[in-house]
């Protein structure tokens, strides 16, 4: 509650009677007892006089001739309303004079009336009215544009107690039982609901409590102290339909009652059913001490109050300000102690005759008290901006407390939704302000909910509703989560983890109304934890800073490199004395923007959020409101995005690591911007040693990552980082622009795996064989998971370079990843595949002094077979730099293949036969090279049959000593003859074989003149000849043959072209159609018809196409028959321009069988 009103007697101990009042402009008139009207000038208060006066300049003894009960301003029209003896009397209004009584009023007991603006067939027309009920009849009175237009008479079934104007065109009045409108000017009579407690109670959706509910006079209190429902809140009911047909929507677009006023007179207790008009075309309407919003339309207004007007007492007159309903009571006991209200104060404050309440909230605002008398009637002048009270022989003015001291009252009392209510409803405020100064409000209240409710969800909502920075809701936390965002007093035991915060029902969605209610008010509630509190504040953090998180994502995804922010500036008129926690949020704002680049200055140029300045007369008229409490601004400022994201996403990490250390790696892993210094200190302090290798990764900062990693993988202390694994796994996230840095950090895996396999010191190179060998893998594990693998960084690493860092290490691990290259990527770089044969040549050389490779099984004989096989498929190495690698006393088989490359088969047959000591695999080569070398098998044959050069190596008659080769098991070769004698028989042997089998590779001239003479004739050789004769005979038949076929094809061809140039048709332009005996002229479409007949005078018939078609559908003709002598493929149609002579010999050329000719 605050201070709304403040009350001043401007008249006292009047020495007449008052009855009824009513105030216009700068007028009181009083109506007496005895029937004399006083007039009364109003004089506002002014810079030297503070408090308005009130001044008589005239009386009108005998105004009426009983007491005036009522009297009624219709500015507009210029008429007074006077009710006196039951009958309604017109006046003028500026004389006084010109009595026109209302005959058809006699018997009036209510009295209303209502000025608007009503669109009368589409035309703005000022309407005022005036309805009378008077012995169960309501008269009602019209006038347009200040003239007289029109009366009106509807019957009413019962007696009315009160009623006003819901719009133009609807009549709202109230019985004894029940609530109905009347339409105008149909006079259609609708019931609402009845006029009982219960059946409000019910239409408005709530249900009271049972001691309400019983009919004791106490109130039900619609509102916290500083919340309750508003204009924003859903119904939270709906009202029950009433009996009758529904009321019309009225044509009138705007009230205009604000320049007239009506006074009521006092009521009799028996009198329960009250109608008051509301601000904004609303009507009250109240039986007893509770009442429900109607609108224009007769409608109950659900959407805007969802809870019904409960007062402490019935009250006995009911008017408003902008912003309050204010009624009056005959009674100035204590409340009743069934009212919600009365439990809120000490029951010896609680003596009044005067209530006001906000009528956004419904929450009770002020009582007063009337010492001098008790008010029989209330009334308001000036559209709402005058409040008169009136008692039998006192007046009283209700002076409003100027709208800042209001609203600073109720700020200081932490009423935030009060406030809010107070600035939207008020007329003393600029309408450009309103809205600025709502959203300064509404800030001050997310701070308030968040550290002093602990309602952490409804604070960062309301944070996020204003667009503020996420700085000012992290400056709200203790210094470990804001850093150096943190306000002076924000630590754990001050803030968040105070032990008197209240648990409530639910932390995120509190009622505005318990919010508001003063410590002293609140019931008893099991309190939380320190530990519980603060996690909650946490995890509302927590979803804050990520849904804002994906806000800065989306902007940065736009493009957009500044994000638009609402940013708290201290103002220069700042009280000292202020508000606590504003000062501290002042210091807020100024470390914030130290925290954050600085915005762009041009965006300032939007000025304070939502202002809106308009240069009318109205607005210029109303003073600036200045507020202590609101001494700062709130602009509008574009603030850096990455900036921004530094300080939301670092303010994350720390969240994360407080209550979900699992979500660390899901915000590390991916794209973020916190701050490396920060958070490297944190992680490390925590541990989170895998965290803080994602974060050197996101930043990339490799290098820091691969330390960390082989730090921890040498350190006997480290438990899930142990090993080489993790550098190597790490090292498979790295692109291929940090091939440096790979090579620079798999020299140590691979290492403490050789080492690890040669059975050396392990523990010098920080590896322990006690570990699981998954966490150290072998030199060859880590080359297919680094090198040899599918990743496109691994794709892209220069491989000559890959291949001679391998090749210090060893040739093996060269081999294996060569092959995957030339396997998986098909290259084809000669450098690439001159390695490979310098990789097998090395590993072959180590295996000469050792059984083993470095780190291979693999023996001799399989890294030959694989060399070999790799000399045969390539194409790309350089067989010059490979035979240079070849030694000379050994490899005679891989120098074969390298000559063939040469194309120096018969050195590379020598080898075969002499050094390497394999007819088989001579035999194999020159089929290998037959294609390169057509007579290759003629060389074999000439090495065959003459003696072995002297410079090779002649390891075939070694062989032949010591009986590896022989013809007999039997044979001893001991002399150099001998042995000459057995490599002759075997050479001739293997010659014969060569000829038998491969006698289509040796032609028989080369064959038989490198034999030689001595040679035995055997079944090789005569087999040999066979098949040579054989093959000539073939030859010559085959030859023949082709021969003959060309010349048939020939023959053919000719007798072809001589049937085309013997038959011909000849159109010329007098030959016509022998079916319509008209003429065949040019651009005409015909048809040629083949002879019917064999005899050789008959000659093709040309007819026109559509003759031919008639004919042919109308019967079988011989020309379709198939026995016929021409074929269908002789018939031909043809369009022939004459002009076109190129175009009828293309047509003519088409013509299988003859020729056209057209002359």
């Amino acid at each position: 509650m605050h201070n709304a009103f403040n009350i001043l007697p401007v008249l006292k101990q009047l020495p007449v009677r008052v009855e009824s009042a009513a105030a216009y402009s700068d007028r009181l008139l009083l109506g007496t007892a005895n029937g004399a009207l006083l007039v009364y000038r109003i004089t506002e208060p002014t810079g030297d006089r503070h408090q308005p006066q009130v001044t008589l300049v005239e009386t009108k003894k005998a105004f009426a001739r009983r007491s005036i009960e009522h009297l009624s301003v219709i500015k507009e029209a210029g008429v007074l309303v006077c009710l006196a003896d039951g009958l309604v009397t017109l006046y003028d209004l500026h004389t006084l004079s010109n009595a026109t009584p209302l005959a058809n009023t006699k018997g009036a007991s209510v009295v209303a009336a209502y000025t608007a603006v009503d669109h009368i067939d589409g035309i703005p027309t000022l309407v005022s009215k005036l309805a009378v009920h008077a012995k169960r009849k309501v008269v009602v009175l019209e006038w347009r544009d200040a003239e007289f237009y029109k009366s009106f008479e509807y019957s009413a079934a019962d007696k009315i107690t009160a009623m006003q104007f819901a719009s133009p065109n609807l009549l709202a009045l109230a019985t004894a039982r029940e609530f109905l409108t009347l339409q105008l000017p149909r006079g259609q009579w609708d019931d609402l609901f009845p006029a009982d407690t219960a059946s409000l109670r019910t239409v408005a959706g709530v249900s009271l409590s049972a001691s309400h509910a019983a009919g004791a006079d106490g109130g039900l209190r619609a509102g916290g102290g500083g919340g309750g429902g508003g204009p924003d809140q859903a119904a939270n009911g709906s009202a029950k339909s009433a009996a009758g047909n529904a009321a019309p929507t009225s044509t009138a677009s705007t009230g205009m009652w604000g320049s007239w006023a009506i006074g009521l007179s006092g009521s009799s207790n028996e009198n329960k059913t009250s109608i008051a008009r509301m601000p904004n075309e609303k009507l009250l309407l109240c039986h007893e001490d509770i009442g429900v919003f109607i609108n224009a339309a007769g409608k109950l207004c659900h959407r805007e109050y969802t809870e019904p007007m409960v007062f402490d007492r019935t009250p006995t007159g009911i008017t408003y300000t902008s912003s309050y309903a204010i009624a009056i009571s005959l009674e100035s006991g204590p409340a009743s102690a069934s009212s919600s209200d009365a439990r809120q104060q000490p029951r010896s404050q609680k003596k009044f005759n005067v209530e006001v309440r906000n009528i956004a909230t419904q929450a009770l605002v002020q009582s007063l008290h009337l010492a001098e008398e008790p008010p029989t009637s209330i009334l308001n002048g000036s559209g709402g901006k005058q409040v008169w009270a009136i008692g039998s022989h006192t007046v009283w003015r209700l002076m409003p407390v100027p709208i800042q001291q209001q609203v600073e009252e109720v700020l200081g009392a932490g009423q935030y939704d009060e406030a809010i209510s107070l600035v939207a409803q008020s007329d003393s405020i600029l309408e450009s302000e309103k809205h600025e100064l709502t959203i300064k409000i509404r800030w001050l209240r997310a701070r308030w909910l968040f550290r002093d409710q602990a309602k952490y969800e409804a604070a960062l909502d309301e944070f996020s509703d204003l667009d503020a920075t996420p700085t000012e809701a992290i400056a709200l936390c203790p210094e470990r989560i804001a850093g150096e965002l943190a306000e002076d007093d924000s630590s754990d035991d001050e803030s968040l983890l105070r032990e008197d915060i209240s648990s409530g029902s639910d932390q995120s969605r509190s009622d505005p109304a318990e919010l508001q209610q003063p410590e002293t008010q609140k019931a008893k509630k099991p309190q939380k934890p320190k530990q519980v509190i603060w996690k909650e504040a946490l995890y509302a953090l927590m979803r804050y800073l990520t849904e804002h998180r994906r806000v800065l994502q989306r902007a940065a995804t736009e493009g957009s490199r500044e994000h638009e922010y609402v940013v708290r500036v201290p103002g220069h008129d700042d009280d000292e004395d202020g508000d606590n926690d504003e000062d501290k949020s002042d210091n807020d704002s100024d470390s914030e923007r130290g925290s954050l680049d600085k915005p762009n200055s041009g965006s300032r140029g939007n000025g304070s959020v939502g202002r809106s300045r308009s240069n009318t007369v109205e607005e210029d008229s109303l003073p600036h409101v200045r507020l202590k409490r609101l001494a700062f601004s709130l602009e509008r400022m574009k603030i850096p995005v990455a900036a921004m994201a530094q300080v939301v996403d670092t303010t994350l990490l720390k969240v994360y690591l407080e209550c979900s250390p699992g979500l660390l790696g899901p915000l590390l892993r991916v794209k973020n911007h916190c701050d490396v210094e920060q958070s490297e200190g944190l992680l490390l302090e925590h541990k989170r040693f895998a965290e803080l290798v994602d974060l050197y990764h996101g930043k990339g900062l490799y290098r820091n990552a691969l330390q960390l990693l082989q730090s921890q993988g040498k350190s006997s202390q480290s438990t899930q980082m142990r090993g080489s694994y993790p550098v190597v796994r790490y090292l498979l996230r790295l692109p291929a622009d940090q091939f440096e840095l790979v090579l620079e950090y798999v020299r140590w895996p691979i290492q403490v795996g050789v080492a690890r396999e040669t059975s050396t010191d392990a523990a010098a190179d920080g590896s322990d064989s006690s570990m699981d060998a998954d966490d150290w893998p072998t030199p060859p594990a880590i080359v297919s998971m680094v090198f040899a693998d599918d990743r496109p960084a691994a794709e892209a690493f220069p491989r000559p370079r890959v291949a001679s860092f391998l090749r210090q290490i060893s040739p093996v691990l060269v081999i294996q990843y060569l092959t995957y290259v030339f396997e998986a990527w098909s290259d084809q770089t000669p450098v690439l595949h001159d390695d490979m044969v310098a990789a097998h040549l090395d590993a072959l050389s180590s295996n000469a002094s050792d059984a083993k490779a470095a780190n291979s099984a693999e023996p001799s004989d399989e890294l030959r077979k694989k060399l070999q096989r790799f000399l045969r498929s390539s194409r790309s190495y350089s067989p010059e730099k490979a035979l240079a690698r070849l030694p000379e006393d050994r490899l005679f088989e891989e120098r074969a293949l390298v000559l063939s490359r040469l194309g120096r088969h018969e050195h590379a047959l020598n080898l075969l036969v002499f050094s390497v000591a394999s007819l088989v695999l001579a035999e194999q080569y020159c089929l290998e090279n037959i294609a390169d070398c057509p007579d290759v098998f003629v060389t074999l044959l000439r090495i065959l049959v003459t003696a072995p050069p002297q410079d090779i190596f002649d390891n075939e008659a070694e062989a032949i000593r010591s009986g590896a080769i022989a013809i007999s098991d039997s044979d001893k070769h001991h002399t150099a003859d001998d042995i000459e004698g057995v490599r002759q028989r075997i050479h001739w042997q293997f010659a014969g074989h060569l000829l038998s089998v491969h006698y289509m590779h040796i032609p028989a001239a080369e064959a038989l003149r490198l034999l030689p003479a001595d040679m035995e004739f055997s079944p090789d050789i005569l087999e040999y000849l066979r098949s040579q004769l054989c093959a000539l005979d073939q030859a010559m038949r085959s030859t023949n043959l082709a021969q003959n076929l060309r010349v048939g094809a020939d023959q053919q061809a000719r007798r072809q072209v001589h049937r085309m140039q013997t038959s011909y048709v000849v159109v010329t332009e007098t030959r016509t159609c022998p079916h319509c005996l008209k003429r065949i002229g040019s651009g005409t479409a015909f048809a040629v018809i083949p002879p019917q007949s064999t005899n050789e005078g008959a000659g093709h018939a040309v007819v026109h196409y559509s003759c031919w078609q008639r004919q042919k559908s109308a019967s079988k003709s011989s020309v379709l028959d198939a026995s016929t002598s021409v074929s269908d493929e002789n018939r031909s149609l043809a369009s022939i321009d004459a002009d076109d002579t190129d175009a009828a010999a293309a047509a003519a050329s088409t013509w299988p069988g003859f020729e056209l000719k057209w002359t």
